[in-house]
């Protein structure tokens, strides 16, 4: 467990250096928001995309729903739930979990929902651009199960399934990362090639 508060300069600089549970998907090529290259790009150049005003608002809002639904899901579990950040023994892998119960055995993570979410959450069936992060959370945590939880903040719109590891899951993850840590030591920078193009102009301004 890392003493260091999520959100943090330490925080920030221990996931600079680690492979994330956040990453796992952008990795497998599984996010639907960062492609796998874009991702070597991020960990080779510690550059990442400015946040603007209305991603920020976004952001906010989910932390926002976070901590509300930690508190709805608190009731449900008669327990408390503490976000922490661990890492594996040999430091390479870190997860920053939302929650996780005193025994450690239980962990806590939030979305905010949408409908695919509902669909998914409804079949009893998370999609990779969702399970390879619990895969890693149950990994450095060494857990037994996470509550993934979606909703809006409200006892409304929560909705929640149980998820426990898949076998032989956790071994692709791992293999994965040994290779995106092969890619990342030989990693150069290729600029994107814009290719010329031009057409026979059939008439011209005066």
């Amino acid at each position: 467990v890392l003493n260091v508060p999520q959100g943090s300069p330490d925080w920030l600089r221990a996931r600079a250096i680690c492979n994330t549970a956040s990453e796992a998907p952008a990795m497998m090529g599984a996010s639907p928001y960062t492609s796998r290259t874009e991702s070597l790009r991020r960990k080779a150049t510690g550059i990442t995309p400015d946040v603007d005003d209305a991603t920020q608002a976004r952001f906010d809002n989910g932390h926002e729903a976070e901590a509300s639904a930690r508190l709805i899901f608190e009731a449900r579990l008669g327990e408390d739930l503490f976000p922490i950040t661990v890492t594996t023994d040999d430091g390479k892998l870190l997860a920053s979990l939302d929650g996780v119960t005193m025994d450690g055995a239980t962990i806590f993570e939030h979305k905010r929902i949408n409908e695919a979410l509902r669909q998914q959450i409804a079949a009893g069936e998370l999609g990779p651009e969702y399970y390879w992060q619990l895969e890693q959370e149950l990994h450095c945590a060494e857990a037994e199960r996470v509550n993934f939880v979606a909703s809006d903040g409200t006892e409304d719109d929560c909705i929640w399934m149980e998820y426990r590891a898949v076998p032989g899951r956790i071994d692709d993850l791992l293999r994965g990362w040994e290779q995106f840590d092969r890619d990342l030591a030989n990693w150069t920078d290729e600029p994107e090639v814009i290719k010329a193009t031009g057409r026979t102009m059939q008439t011209l301004p005066a």
